[in-house]
């Protein structure tokens, strides 16, 4: 046995493993305030020796760590990416807005007309929604480019700005007009 093969297998299986990162991040709220998060991300790297690499998430998780209070919603744990967190005062309710990556999370989602699955918490619990369309044109306030590698132990804002201007247009702000190659 040559001396690479060993080395091609432990690449093999490092591009084929799991996925399971876990960070804190600030957040700014519509509010001005800004909340600190709790976030994990869980899922299997895709691709294969030399293919175009990337992971598909299997659980994502949210939940308020700082400052805690009596009205913070429960956790959300989904598949999807979130990527904007907010409160609505006029509903008095936490909501989350989640994008996905691949072609196969949209079609599981039923082949939405928009990216996006929408979550409010009522009761103690979160309840997927219509998209609100007084969210079209909001910005993210949630990293949705999360490194499969692992994060730093807490993403600021300023990160945030820094890494998210390479995203897409899906993932930086909600938009009202989408299309895909799927």
């Amino acid at each position: 046995m040559s001396l690479l093969a060993p080395l091609l297998v432990a690449s093999a299986l490092a591009a084929c493993g799991n996925v399971d990162v876990g960070w804190r991040e600030e957040v700014r709220l519509a509010s001005g305030e800004t909340v600190i998060v709790k976030r994990t991300a869980q899922g299997k790297r895709l691709g294969e020796i030399g293919g175009s690499g990337g992971w598909r998430a299997t659980d994502m998780t949210l939940a308020i760590d700082q400052p805690r209070r009596p009205t913070d919603p429960p956790p959300w744990s989904q598949r999807w990416v979130p990527m904007l967190f907010d409160f609505d005062p006029t509903a008095n309710e936490w909501f989350l807005v989640a994008t996905f990556y691949t072609c196969e999370d949209w079609r599981d989602l039923g082949r939405p007309k928009l990216p996006y699955v929408a979550y409010r918490a009522r009761g103690g619990r979160w309840e997927q929604v219509p998209l609100d369309p007084t969210l079209y044109g909001r910005a993210a306030n949630l990293l949705t480019g999360v490194n499969a590698s692992g994060e730093p132990r807490l993403v600021t804002i300023e990160a945030k700005d820094r890494r998210d201007s390479n995203a897409g247009k899906k993932f930086q702000h909600i938009v009202d007009v989408w299309w895909t190659s799927c």
